[in-house]
């Protein structure tokens, strides 16, 4: 079933690399439950949907092709939404742990895109 193709690729990534594994849910979790903690703020409404359209994306491409560096493309839509988030963290005011989680958002995202792009680049 098409929303179960992402809990397989983590598995199967699980499987292969632990520390790849460890990236992810490092990456991911935090996205998931922040947007829902703050779900009343743009910003993790944007990241909360990105998120789970990322993981959904990442695991049809999985399923077709299991562990391509082009799952790497599921995160194109953090290109221009990165730039937006940085740009609202450093021109509203959000509560210190809104913050915090927008912080590490930005970072593991632009972190992410790097890898992302090495692999694309790679293919």
């Amino acid at each position: 079933m098409f929303l179960l193709e992402p809990f397989r690729m983590i598995a199967d990534i699980g499987r292969a690399s632990r520390v790849v594994h460890f990236w992810g849910g490092g990456l991911n979790i935090p996205q998931v439950i922040g947007g829902l903690i703050f779900i009343a703020h743009v910003e993790a409404q944007l990241i909360l949907v990105v998120s789970i359209l990322a993981l959904l994306v990442a695991g049809q491409i999985h399923k077709r092709s299991p562990f391509s560096r082009l799952i790497g493309l599921c995160h194109i839509p953090w290109v221009p939404l990165l730039p937006w988030l940085v740009y609202r963290i450093a021109n509203f005011e959000h509560s210190v742990w809104l913050d915090v989680w927008l912080y590490y958002t930005a970072i593991t995202i632009a972190v992410s895109l790097g890898f992302d792009a090495m692999d694309v680049y790679r293919y």
